[in-house]
């Protein structure tokens, strides 16, 4: 459909035959006094012989009936909810329907008074402000509003953007402009769109589409034929390019802040809508000029008037290109970018000190927010997020948001009290373990290392054993009992004498022995499946098997430590232990349990937290209370609803191909994935090197010599070729520089 509508233009009907189509239909008798300029339609004004004026609609032939119920209905609806508003509502026809067809779509409206003003530079600032609280107005009036035919695509809305793109070789002027602001918004908006406020919204509320009366009162609405179900603010975006596209400067900048002051008077804008309306409003502009051009090649007798927002529309555009983030975040009310790095580096130095662990980047990133696997930053750029794994369904999950928000409003305590959510969350965990694996209790806590703290205490309980096995270069969690199982974590040789290291790969025996000549027996054998920390290693599954039965022999507990690459990364099950042949006694959960909010759990055979349970009361204030588990729950859903353990191997399997490809050396599994480079020099470069091109991966490994590449669960294919792009593309830029280095040094 929207296709049809720039190829085929408007065939008009004569005065005649209209005011002829109009007395039949309406009972209106009139003569056509004047012809209305219009995009597609045909609209004339028709006046009879005691001066009566009505407006005649007659839609372009390719519009469905469908359509014109829609926005017939949406005019009325908006005027039952807010009779106040100067909402120009279809008259019935003489059969009691809102339009008639003969053979095109009709529908007659009263003239409404006032005029329309195009040029927003006319409007006083308290015209301007009531525009704005007027649209904020007509949004809520339309809130409410249901119609299957709601979800049509027209080529200016958002979602049609794709389309657009493709049209914009047809540009005479600055293409570049237009397709850096679809970029800016692919980038910075597309990936939050849908969790937005979304509604049936007017879609052209514009300039053209508003009347004003002498006093620059709003004393008319027109004109719904825009009408879609979208994001809220794309309806605030389009108000806002016909007050802006005619002012530049200071005066552009605060003439949006008086719009969006009326506006939010009424309707307060939500943070994130705020953030993005720069962009949204960019796209906007982009739309225009790129319809404009290509609408007069195929309608050369409308062309005047499809090109009169031309010069208005790349104003604005390139005065959006140049504005700062700043200023554009002062104008709009978004999130203000914060203050100077150096600043903010010295503060953080003076109040954390040196024991915390250094920032990622020698010039720091600065994340104000994120959704799914994007990240943006306080100067407005965006990411894609492929190292953080504790928001494993995505950043900012509506789902996991939601139900955390819901629960704190309504409960938050502790498992002292009888609560059916964490209860209900415990037997999810429960059924997600291996049939006849035994694991059948659960304990909740706060983090992953409080976990693998509780499951040493079990191990100890259960074996009366004093030591511990854990892979070379472990990292286990941060309390003094967890630390010691972290040698990533040990400084200045220290090495507790409890603990015992295991080369990934070799057998135990020579661990053993060393532990026993210090005078401890195992308790627990530590095992992250994937072994991250190490470099992300895959031993295979009869390993696991030899390594588990020796360390039982030996007395131990086998616990296997899911906080790294649990909840799905590995691709082929929700537990990585599953897939890598390990048959724990104990499973500890952490990280990405409550996609950043803190919930972490130990999963255990009962008789072996029975033994603890002869010691010791278990209890923690904050564990399982009800905001934690319905965090946890929520990320169980979003995992089965949105099949994303299969969709974590699909995308690993795709990213593994292409970097493989590259010439890199790959390894890993899932969304769970490394690789080596020669040192850490290289990895370091190379992580600088895919942050200049928006894409973010960690180091990890004994030398650091790994990259590590782990993004929320829900990334796009899209992104997934975005990602590999970028790693190569950094690999080669950092083997170049370090080559100049060389060169030049010698």
């Amino acid at each position: 459909m929207p296709g049809d509508l720039v190829a085929d233009p408007t065939h008009a009907l004569d005065d005649v035959t209209i005011g002829a189509v109009v007395a039949e239909l309406f009972g209106f008798h009139g003569a056509v006094a004047a012809h209305f300029n219009s995009e597609r339609d045909q609209t004339a004004l028709l006046v009879d012989e005691d001066g009566a004026q009505r407006v005649v609609k007659i839609s372009h032939i390719a519009t469905a009936a469908a359509e014109v119920d829609l926005e017939g209905r949406a005019a009325v609806w908006a005027n039952r909810m807010d009779p106040g508003l100067p909402v120009a509502v279809p008259l019935p026809t003489l059969a009691g329907d809102l339009f008639a067809q003969s053979p095109r779509l009709i529908r007659l409206y009263n003239r409404l008074p006032g005029t329309s003003s195009r040029n927003g530079a006319t409007l006083s600032p308290s015209a301007i402000k009531e525009f704005g609280a007027i649209s904020a107005r007509l949004g809520l009036a339309l809130r409410g509003f249901f119609h299957p035919a709601a979800q049509r695509r027209l080529l200016w809305h958002v979602e049609s953007r794709h389309q657009i793109r493709a049209m914009t070789d047809a540009i005479a002027g600055d293409a570049n402009l237009v397709r850096a602001a679809l970029d800016r918004f692919e980038r910075n908006v597309a990936p939050l769109w849908g969790s937005m406020r979304a509604q049936p919204v007017h879609g052209d509320l514009t300039l053209d589409n508003v009347l004003f009366d002498g006093a620059e009162h709003v004393s008319g609405i027109i004109d719904f034929g825009d009408l879609t179900h979208t994001a809220l603010v794309a309806d605030v975006a389009a108000a806002l390019a016909s007050v802006g596209s005619t002012r530049t400067g200071g005066d552009l900048l605060s003439s949006l802040a008086l719009f969006l002051d009326g506006y939010t008077a009424v309707n307060p804008l939500e943070p994130v809508e705020r953030s993005v309306l720069a962009d949204t409003l960019g796209l906007r502009m982009a739309i225009t000029l790129t319809l404009s051009a290509n609408r007069t090649d195929l309608d050369a007798a409308n062309a005047e008037y499809l090109r009169s927002w031309d010069a208005g529309a790349w104003s604005l555009l390139r005065e959006l290109d140049a504005a700062t983030p700043r200023h554009l975040a002062d104008t709009f009310g978004a999130p203000r970018t914060q203050p100077p790095t150096r600043t903010l580096m010295a503060r953080r130095h003076v109040v954390f000190g040196s024991v915390l662990a250094p920032l990622t980047y020698g010039d720091p990133l600065t994340p104000i927010r994120g959704s799914g696997a994007i990240l943006l930053d306080a100067d407005g750029r965006s990411y894609i997020d492929a190292y953080n794994n504790v928001p494993v369904v995505g950043h900012a999950h509506p789902r996991v948001a939601t139900a955390i928000a819901d629960q704190v409003r309504l409960l938050s305590t502790n498992l002292r009290y009888l609560h059916p959510r964490a209860i209900e969350l415990a037997e999810r965990l429960v059924a997600s373990m291996p049939p006849d694996s035994g694991l059948d209790t659960v304990l909740f806590l706060n983090s992953g290392s409080e976990a693998t703290d509780l499951a040493w205490r079990i191990a100890t309980a259960v074996t009366s054993n004093t030591g511990a096995l854990v892979s070379d270069f472990a990292y286990h969690g941060v309390t003094t009992a967890t630390t010691a199982f972290s040698p990533e974590q040990w400084r200045s040789d220290w090495t507790p004498d409890h603990v015992e290291r295991f080369r990934v790969g070799a057998e135990l025996t020579g661990a053993l022995e060393r532990l026993a000549a210090r005078a401890h027996r195992p308790a627990a054998l530590i095992v992250d499946p994937t072994y991250t920390s190490d470099g992300i290693l895959l031993p295979g599954r009869d390993y696991h098997r030899a390594i588990s039965a020796t360390a039982r022999q030996a007395g131990a507990l086998v616990v296997a430590d899911e906080v790294q690459a649990g909840f799905g990364r590995a691709g082929d099950h929700l537990w990585s232990f599953v897939g890598a042949g390990l048959s724990p006694d104990i499973v500890t959960l952490g990280k990405p349990m409550g996609n950043g909010y803190p919930v972490a759990a130990v999963i255990a055979r009962r008789c072996d937290v029975e033994a603890l349970a002869s010691h010791t009361e278990f209890f923690s204030t904050y564990a399982g209370g009800p905001v934690a588990a319905v965090a946890a729950t929520a990320v169980l859903d979003v995992i089965d609803d949105e099949r994303l353990v299969e969709h974590a191997g699909a995308m690993g399997a795709v990213l593994r191909d292409r970097l493989s490809a590259g010439g890199l050396q790959v390894r890993g599994l899932g969304l769970l994935i490394g690789v080596q480079l020669p040192d850490a020099v290289e990895a370091t470069a190379v992580l600088d090197e895919a942050r200049l091109r928006g894409v973010l991966i960690g180091s990890t490994g004994r030398h650091n010599d790994v990259l590590k590449i782990r993004p929320p669960l829900v990334i796009t294919p899209e992104q997934i070729e975005q990602v590999s792009v970028a790693v190569l593309d950094a690999v080669d830029s950092a083997v170049e520089n370090q080559e100049k280095c060389v060169r030049k040094d010698a």
